[in-house]
């Protein structure tokens, strides 16, 4: 299979998975929006409509607190990529180096004339006004 035909599959399972992710997450809130009515029906049943508006809020209030504390325990444990610009920047210039000096030890006009037209190109490149 060639690259484009793996990147349409790929692409193909992973849609899949959100779009049923996405359905999942929709009955899921649903059903939940469910037992919230169930359970205010059922206190409304044994106390005033007031009272069972306030203790719903309440169990829904503390719910929410206790998935915020869990889920910034859980931020909290994950690592961070940490990134490093100098480091990749040096790992390039090193590698950089290593290709000049195998150049340079292989043909030293070859490098010379090479840096000669990479310079000449990044100026044109980095060049504020265009000729």
């Amino acid at each position: 299979m060639n690259l484009s035909g793996r990147v349409s599959a790929l692409l193909r399972h992973y849609g899949l998975a959100i779009g049923l992710g996405v359905a999942v997450l929709c009955i899921g809130l649903a059903g939940l929006g469910f037992l919230i009515a169930g359970y205010y029906l059922w206190l409304t049943h044994y106390l005033g409509t007031a009272p069972a508006a306030a203790i719903t809020g309440g169990t829904l209030f503390a719910l929410a607190g206790l998935t915020a504390i869990i889920g910034a325990g859980v931020i909290k444990r994950l690592k961070k990529p940490e990134g490093n610009l100098f480091g990749d920047a040096a790992s390039t210039l090193g590698l950089g180096m290593r290709i000049a000096s195998l150049m340079i030890r292989r043909d030293p006009k070859k490098a010379l004339i090479l840096a000669a037209i990479s310079g000449a190109l990044a100026e044109y490149i980095l060049s504020d006004t265009r000729k």
